[in-house]
């Protein structure tokens, strides 16, 4: 190791005009025979290995602004107390290692605890103390930064630099003593969790388990995310290759690094803040911020513990008897299951103390318990415990040949089965299993009947997309509501084990009025969250194989006391991301409230559609702008674009017309009609048709092909103000059928695979009706389709049922209590009156209108 000559440093500070420029600063020693003292600091405006080796031979001016630098001044006061306590070698971080060289940094860094801990003594500079004394209460106002204490205990790399060496002395910015490690031990575990017997003595004074040192660094911070790895190696007592640039992975490569060496189940026992599945390792030191209290179990203590786990979670369904306030299980099966697995636990004492790693994953012996009704899911009881009592388990599950860590919010059902021991490979690579999946979401409709989106839980995304990773059983509630009518839901957008999935979430009560969206839609994000498994397998599957096909699955969910229902349309998009839109439309209530999935499809290589719908699949099909349409015949029906009625095997029986809706309204419809071209030409020569340069094919599935000449289609708008004129019309045209397309020629003909003419056009269907006014216009072809916003639910027979059986029930209450005799009579006189009163028409009126009519 390179250290300061103490000497040189502060005699060349003394006279820097008569120094002599060769005389050298660092001297190549070994940390073994050498006194040297050692700084703990934290880095500001420092001087480098560079400058203080160049010292002399720079320019004058460079040389004062480098010696007016408070690193630099910190190298001389730290020189100073370093002559005052006898010592002639002092090593720094910031000047003693030359991190132009990979190698040396690579060593210093490996090395590093060692130094410390070989040091006679390390000077902690705390910089943001200036009080005479140590600070022994926190104090929040002037160390708000750093959770109430001096910012050095927050910092990664002072983890082991208090750790480590034998004697901490600590100094105030002016460089006064105000305390050592020894004294203030009590203080430095209440500030950094760390025993106060490992503060005097060292790590190997008690059974550290891995759990409860990476707990110590949970709340600490380095500037690069590779040295919250690379601080802790001297702690673990491994060392690995610096390799800056990898980001989180260096924190991977600490934990195998330390499975390699170790057998201590608690690396596996981190408790993350967010829960996540994937990797069995964790994501940085945070996720042990609650394993101060693990210690790690030697086998014999293990085997007790889980007997008495057993016992207490009444594994395996045993038989009880009470007896004061003992339970005490009588079935004798159960003793000599409990024998047998604690011969088992014996007998596999080294399996269980033993790791394997490879590509496959680490290769681990542990107790399992099975969950009954989920095969792919497991719990595993890990060799370590908090305190006294209990044992810490894991919740697992499958992923092919390895198991990976499951979520803790998962709620799993509540075990009974017997442990089974069981050699398992535990997922490591914390992106093997990753995928990320995009909702693209269309929630512009829902303000029709005047809900809002409020807000998103637990975080914020702007726009209509979100991406959700695999790995962290990721979750996002959008929280929707219309203060008016006092009635609120939210949808949960979530991915669970490669599963996208959707739910919606509403009050059963009434909400409070001035009750924060958020916490609504923290109940929805915790209520979701802990049965997203089930959420995500009820989710319904692609049922078309068709390439060109794709499903869109609808769900319904009325909002208690009200009209309203929550209607969501999800389905994949490309790249398997989703599709999701949010829609709130009228419900009376009649429905059987929040139904399962329903599945429609769609052509999503189709023409564009406002809004989704699902198209009748028609037996003529034609590119229209690029897109292959489905289209029917027309069979000498009179069709216009815009119709709809009822349609059945292949007739549309036509009730209105959207555009002439339209029209009665008053809105101009003029340029609400997309003109495509047509655009799939003939393999055949067609007699009938002379120039085949304006002809254009409808080719049959069976062969009955049609030939159409200067052919145009015509197809619904796509914009927001038609898809809202459909929505406007859901009542009226529920359950309907709507043309979304129509092919308009001035000649056509039908013929065969062998190009021979069928028959001629003739007037198949004439457009006296459409919205074209051009002479010899035909319409041989249209499409039809049922928008969802038109989708009809059906009642449910059983509430009606209901329904009726309460009327009656009313009626016949009324019935019992009807009055009869002299008072009933009287009231029938008064009634009458008052009705003759009302009929009666006030000269003043104008009118002769019925009043009570009015009335009623």
């Amino acid at each position: 190791m390179k250290l300061l000559d103490v000497r040189a440093v502060l005699e060349r500070e003394t006279d820097i005009q008569q120094t002599d420029p060769e005389r050298e600063v660092l001297k190549e020693l070994d940390d073994k025979g050498t006194h040297y003292a050692i700084l703990s600091h934290r880095w500001g405006a420092e001087a480098g290995y560079k400058e203080m080796v160049g010292l002399m031979k720079m320019e004058e001016r460079k040389r004062d602004e480098v010696r007016r630098r408070d690193g630099y001044q910190k190298i001389i006061k730290s020189c100073e107390q370093a002559t005052n306590d006898g010592y002639e070698w002092l090593w720094i971080d910031t000047c003693c290692i030359d991190k132009r060289s990979s190698s040396e940094l690579s060593e210093a860094i490996n090395s590093m605890y060692r130094w410390y801990r070989n040091a006679q003594v390390c000077y902690a500079y705390l910089n943001d103390v200036d009080g005479s004394v140590f600070p022994v209460r926190r104090d929040v106002i002037k160390f708000g930064k750093s959770f109430g204490w001096p910012e050095w205990f927050v910092r990664g790399w002072t983890l082991q630099e208090l750790i480590a060496p034998k004697q901490v002395e600590f100094f105030n910015k002016d460089w006064v003593s105000i305390g050592n490690k020894r004294r203030l031990a009590p203080v430095l575990q209440e500030i950094t969790g760390i025993p106060t017997e490992v503060l005097r003595v060292g790590l190997d004074v008690k059974r550290l388990c891995v759990a409860e040192i990476m707990s110590w660094a949970a709340k600490r911070e380095t500037t690069r995310v590779e040295d919250r790895a690379y601080s802790l190696m001297g702690l673990f007592r491994v060392n690995m290759p610096m390799l800056y640039g990898e980001g989180e992975k260096a924190f991977q490569r600490l934990q195998l690094e330390i499975i390699r060496t170790s057998n201590d189940h608690s690396i596996f026992a981190w408790n993350p803040l967010r829960p996540r599945t994937g990797s069995v390792l964790a994501d940085d030191p945070s996720d042990f911020w609650r394993c101060s209290g693990i210690a790690k179990l030697e086998p014999n203590e293990f085997a007790d513990r889980l007997m008495k786990y057993i016992e207490e979670n009444k594994l395996g369904n045993p038989w009880y008897i009470q007896r004061n306030s003992t339970k005490i299980a009588t079935n004798p099966i159960h003793w000599c299951r409990l024998a047998w697995l604690r011969w088992r636990l014996r007998s596999l004492s080294q399996p269980l103390r033993t790791f394997a790693i490879s590509n496959g994953g680490i290769q681990v012996c542990l107790p399992v318990i099975p969950l009954s009704n989920s095969p792919f899911h497991c719990r595993a009881v890990l060799a370590c415990g908090y305190g006294e009592v209990g044992l810490v388990s894991i919740d697992l599950v499958s992923s092919g040949s390895s198991f990976d860590r499951a979520s803790d919010a998962l709620h799993l059902p509540y075990i009974k089965a017997y442990p089974e021991f069981k050699t398992l490979y535990l997922t490591h690579h914390q992106d093997a299993n990753e995928m990320h999946r995009g909702f693209a979401l269309d929630d512009k409709h829902a303000s029709y009947h005047g809900f809002t989106r409020r807000g998103t839980y637990p975080r914020e995304f702007r726009g209509d997309s979100v991406t959700l990773s695999s790995l962290k059983d990721d979750l996002i509630v959008i929280v929707y509501a219309n203060d008016d009518a006092s009635s609120r839901f939210a949808v949960g957008l979530g991915y669970y084990l490669s599963q996208g999935w959707v739910h919606v979430f509403y009050d059963e009560d009434s909400p409070t009025q001035g009750t924060d969206w958020r916490d609504f839609g923290r109940r929805a994000y915790y209520r979701m969250g802990g049965a997203r498994a089930d959420h995500a397998r009820n989710m319904p599957k692609q049922e078309h194989e068709d390439e060109r096909s794709n499903d869109h699955f609808i769900k319904h969910a009325h909002l208690p006391r009200s009209i309203w229902a929550a209607r969501v349309v999800w389905g994949r998009r490309e790249m398997g991301n989703f599709k999701l839109m949010v829609d709130v439309e009228q419900c009376p209530g009649c429905c059987d409230g929040p139904r399962g999935w329903t599945t429609t499809s769609n052509d999503w290589s189709g023409l564009d559609m406002p809004g989704p719908m699902n198209p009748v699949r028609h037996t003529y099909r034609l590119h229209l702008d690029g897109c292959q349409v489905r289209l029917d015949k027309c069979s000498g029906q009179q069709i216009a674009l815009g119709d709809y009625g009822d349609y059945s095997n292949g007739t549309l029986i036509c009730t209105g017309n959207i555009y002439e809706d339209m029209r009665t309204l008053g809105i101009n419809t003029m340029d609400l009609a997309d003109c495509s071209t047509a655009s799939s030409k003939s393999d055949y020569a067609v007699p009938m048709m002379e120039n085949e340069y304006d002809l254009t094919v409808a080719y049959h599935d069976e062969g009955m092909h049609l030939a159409l000449r200067r052919s145009k289609g015509l197809s619904l708008p796509v914009n927001e103000c038609f898809v809202l004129l459909l929505k406007a019309l859901s009542t009226r045209a529920a359950g309907k059928h709507l043309v979304i397309a129509v092919i308009k020629c001035s000649d056509f003909c039908t013929f065969d695979d062998d190009g021979e003419q069928r028959d001629s056009g003739g007037e198949p269907a004439s457009d006296s009706g459409s919205h074209s006014r051009e002479p010899r216009v035909l319409t041989p072809l249209y499409a039809v389709a049922s928008p969802q916003v038109w989708r009809k639910e059906p009642p449910c027979r059983q509430r009606r049922e209901q329904f009726q059986s309460i009327r009656k029930h009313f009626y016949a209450l009324v019935n019992m209590h009807e009055i009869t005799g002299p008072r009933a009579r009287h009231k029938s006189v008064v009634r009458s009156r008052r009705d003759s009163c009302q009929t009666q028409t006030h000269p003043w009126d104008g009118n002769s209108t019925d009043r009570r009519k009015i009335v009623r």
